[in-house]
């Protein structure tokens, strides 16, 4: 059944460590699972492209990879990976508030956590977050470990909790494994397409490595269907085991001929949804407040060149090991896609 495989995967992929900036092994393990599924595979600077038959023209869907974690800053002090991967490799400084600093905080105390190869994955130590404490020297967040040995300078450490089930919920890192085994499932129940895993998306950059594609492989589209979970605070859409849409986000409006192909089909299916800008208008939020995506970034830096739609799965505990799901939240994304790519294509 497609529940269980997305399931599985999702549990499966979540044991493979993935820090942003640090992606490397998770790309190697993917691209293997994806050939032993028939399908064809190529590594490009911080993309993995998954094809069917129908590549590089028809279909184009995408997901990213990237999760959160630390990296190893040396003398026991571990920095929080998306502010320095961003300020190392691109020279964007943070300046975090006060609250960004403690929900960071919140996330990652207490927690297991393990260091890891990026070219292997091995383990190289564990240990438990015991604090976050504010930065100094242009670092903007410096953990400390408890029983971890210092690690090499740049060493990334991921959360150590596993995913697992409880009752009708998928809980643990999913944001956006629960994605990717919805496309492993799609591909093995028809998909002919495209899907580009992408990585950086959680310092902002995976719009780069996506447009870098489109533009070597010299396509242009405004179809591209872009998965990803969608956080909330309030357990109400998880529980009405909605699917998430956007009209647009803070950057840039989507494709509204394609958006309102997705809203016609999901009515159609009877598969309950929410269209996130408009519920956050409702409740006089500006649209400041909407929140970037992926697919925003793309279309607000090339000019609207290339658009599409997002579709997201609600969850709760976001950017946490305790990120959660539901059963029916997950089977509606995944029968609105399936149906709206495999069995009556709307692109």
């Amino acid at each position: 059944m497609p529940y269980e495989t997305v399931v599985r995967k999702t549990i499966e992929y979540l044991a493979v460590p993935s820090v942003v900036g640090h992606e490397r092994h998770f790309l190697n393990y993917l691209a293997k699972d994806f050939k032993d599924l028939g399908l064809q595979t190529k590594r490009h600077l911080g993309v993995l492209e998954v094809c069917g038959s129908d590549k590089p023209n028809g279909q184009i869907i995408s997901a990213h990879i990237d999760r959160h974690g630390l990296i190893s800053i040396g003398d026991g002090h571990y920095a929080y990976a998306a502010e320095y991967v961003k300020e190392e490799k691109y020279g964007e400084a943070n300046n975090p508030s006060r609250a960004t600093i403690n929900a960071i905080s919140s996330r990652f105390e207490g927690e297991d956590v393990f260091a890891y190869d990026t070219a292997t994955g091995k383990k190289l130590g564990e240990g438990v977050i015991t604090q976050c404490v504010p930065a100094v020297d242009n670092i903007d967040t410096i953990f400390t470990i408890d029983g971890m040995e210092d690690m090499p300078f740049d060493t990334p450490i991921a959360y150590a909790r596993k995913a697992r089930t409880e009752g009708e919920k998928l809980i643990g890192q999913i944001d956006n494994v629960v994605s990717i085994g919805i496309i492993y499932t799609l591909f093995q129940n028809g998909f002919k397409g495209t899907a580009l895993l992408t990585c950086e998306e959680e310092i902002g950059k995976s719009w780069v490595h996506m447009k870098r594609w489109l533009k070597r492989n010299k396509i242009e589209t405004k179809e591209l269907i872009i998965l990803d979970t969608s956080p909330y605070r309030e357990e109400a859409p998880v529980e009405g085991c909605m699917v998430v849409l956007r009209n647009r986000d803070k950057s840039a409006e989507f494709n509204p001929k394609l958006m309102e192909k997705v809203k016609a089909r999901a009515t159609e299916l009877l598969i309950p949804f929410q269209i996130k800008d408009e519920y956050f208008y409702s409740m006089g939020l500006e649209t400041e407040d909407l929140g970037s995506t992926e697919l925003g970034r793309l279309v607000f830096n090339s000019d609207g060149r290339w658009d599409g739609a997002t579709i997201q799965i609600p969850t709760v505990e976001y950017h946490t090991s305790f990120e959660r799901t539901s059963r029916n939240c997950i089977e509606h994304y995944y029968a609105l896609l399936h149906n709206m790519l495999v069995l009556n294509p709307i692109i």
